[in-house]
């Protein structure tokens, strides 16, 4: 058959499988939305990437193998299970990372940090360097009083 003829079945133009459909180039909204996926990626990176990702979930799940009803069912659940956990994320995740540094802050420095800052008005780095400072000196003296307890270095010890 040459390669400019054209058929005159309309159901071959119309089939999952037809020579039109498998040149297609989707757009990303179909990759995304569409129920059944297209067999070639789409131009933009974008597209590509979840194009890939859509793959593979309905590889690993064998999407291919159910009803549409069924998909589209298992595509809803995937949906709103992702939608959710961004919401939650976008939602609870700073005020749950400001808490995390808040209590690391009291775990480190021994008060509270958000009060630290707003009082002293430096910056996190300028609290960790003093902190470090001080501890490095508490170290250094921690050395000498034990040396004291044991009577070395003292002026009776040497006598």
């Amino acid at each position: 058959m040459p390669a400019n003829a054209t058929i005159t079945d309309p159901e071959y133009y119309r089939a999952a499988m037809s020579y039109q459909e498998w040149k297609r180039e989707p757009t990303t909204a179909q990759v995304l939305f569409g129920l059944q996926l297209p067999y070639r990626p789409p131009r933009s990176l974008v597209g590509r990437f979840f194009w890939r990702q859509r793959l593979w979930v309905e590889v690993t799940f064998a999407l291919s193998m159910l009803e549409p009803w069924e998909r589209f069912l298992v595509m809803v659940v995937f949906y709103l299970t992702l939608g959710l956990l961004l919401t939650g994320m976008t939602l609870y995740l700073p005020h749950h990372l400001a808490q995390m540094q808040t209590r690391a802050a009291y775990y480190l420095f021994g008060r509270d940090g958000v009060s630290t800052y707003a009082s002293l008005g430096t910056s996190g780095a300028d609290l960790f360097r003093s902190a470090v400072n001080s501890s490095l000196a508490s170290i250094a003296s921690a050395g000498s009083y034990t040396a004291s307890l044991a009577g070395w270095g003292s002026q009776a010890a040497e006598l």
